[in-house]
Parts: structure tokens; sequence; C-alpha cells
């Protein structure tokens, strides 16, 4: 009970006479999309806000990209449909659960010949900075993070909830981060998301970045038909859109 009563009142200072009206969308289902499967496969239902980021990644035919956390695989199929196949993927995840949910998810989805084209990978993608370096025409971190929403559908987690949970995420986040412009080509673009509506996990996370390798890249202005601006970035949140949360960041690599 205390750590909800914190979680409230940290998030009510955080969002302020909204935070009522948030806390009851993020306690309803969000609004759904379906990705229409253009080689005749099954279908993919997913969160609608989760479209956003892959559009953002404005994909080209024949480019190599990088899906560093990809389990369950939503986003990248939502890539892979977007290019009907035409380009060459690496999916990762750290849990070999994951990468397990991961590969059926691609199995089901996607044809042979394009499924030849999509490398799986179970491990630990804060090292792809050095593994493959300058490799990879885009890049999307989709961030482990808190996940508030979900959360808040099991009372166990949320008894755990602590501010300083999401500042120890940010450190691996920004290590993924980091990795992410590492193994990307000179004026490639990466993608950073999250699920979280803690700003500590989303725009703190690109600060760190500009603090850090502060020449190295440029922020992008991302592209949404729906949701509002932040600092660095773009959210979507349950009590405007019906769907999310999902906030994400469009980065440039300089040469």
């Amino acid at each position: 009970m205390e750590n909800e009563q914190a979680f409230h009142k940290h998030f009510a200072e955080v969002y302020g006479a909204r935070w009522p009206e948030l806390h009851a969308a993020l306690l309803k289902e969000p609004r759904k999309t379906v990705l229409q499967n253009p080689f005749g496969l099954e279908d993919y239902s997913l969160d609608a806000a989760s479209v956003y980021p892959v559009q953002n990644l404005a994909w080209e035919e024949g480019l190599v990209c990088a899906d560093f956390c990809a389990s369950p695989g939503g986003k990248s199929l939502a890539a892979i449909f977007a290019a009907r196949g035409l380009g060459q993927w690496m999916c990762s995840d750290l849990s070999p659960a994951r990468v397990k949910r991961l590969k059926a998810v691609l199995h089901d989805c996607l044809p042979t010949e394009v499924l030849q084209r999509v490398r799986v990978l179970q491990g630990d993608a804060s090292r792809w900075g050095m593994r493959f370096p300058e490799t990879f025409d885009r890049v999307l971190v989709d961030a482990p993070c808190s996940g508030e929403r979900h959360m808040l559908e099991k009372p166990e987690e949320l008894a755990r909830w602590s501010a300083k949970g999401s500042k120890r995420l940010s450190v691996r986040q920004h290590a993924l981060l980091c990795a992410g412009l590492d193994s990307l080509k000179p004026g490639g673009r990466l993608i950073y998301s999250t699920c979280s509506i803690s700003p500590i996990e989303n725009d703190g996370v690109i600060e760190k970045l500009m603090k850090s390798r502060k020449d190295q890249f440029s922020v992008i202005a991302p592209v949404a038909s729906e949701g509002e601006a932040t600092e660095h970035g773009w959210i979507l949140l349950p009590d405007i859109c019906g769907c999310g949360p999902i906030y994400f960041s469009v980065l440039m690599k300089l040469s």
C-alpha cells in the first residue's frame, strides 16, 4: 500500500491535474490495430501506438535493420511488412523464453524467403556496439522499461514500485542506446522507444545521451498523426489517444 501511494504521488507530481484521468485510462485495454500481412499468412494485432516508432524508421528498400529488444515481435513485423520483406533484419532479445516467443511469431507471419533474411539472436544487445560497429542503416531500441500500464494490472509488481527503479532502468536504457548509436552507420536513423510514462526513462535517457555523445547525433522531429510532443521526442498517452503509452525519439547519427 505504501508503494502504491508513492506511485500515485510521484505521477501526480509529473502530470498534475491530468493524472486521475490518465490513471483511469491506463486501467483500460488500449486501442488495437491489425497489421495486414502482405504475404497472405497470419495478421498481427498490437497496441495502435506501437506502429508510430516503426513508421519513423523511414524505411527504404535494401536497408539493414536491427531490433535490439524485439520480442514479442510486433514492431519487427510492422517494419518487415512495410518493406514487403525487402531488406535484412537482425532481431535480438536477452531472455531465451522471449527469443522462443519471437521466433514463433516470425515463423507464423513470414514466408520462408523472408525468414531467410531475418536473423534472430539471443543475448545482451548492449554489447552490439562492439560486436557490430557501424553495421546497420536503421536501429530500433524498444528498451525494457517500467511499463506502468502492465504494473497497474499486477498488484504484486505495483507493490515493488519505486522511483529508484526507474533510475536503475535508465542506466540499462542508456547502455542500449549507446550500443545502438555505435552499431549505426553514419547518416543512419535510430528510434528509441519505451512503453513508460516516466520522463526519467524517456526524455531523461535522451538527455543522458546528449551529455555522453553530444557530437555524435542529432534529434529529428518525429512524425505522428496523434499524440503530443515532448522535449526530445513524442508520446502517445491513453487519456488522449485511447492507446499507448508509447514514447519515442528519432535520432540520426552524424558522420
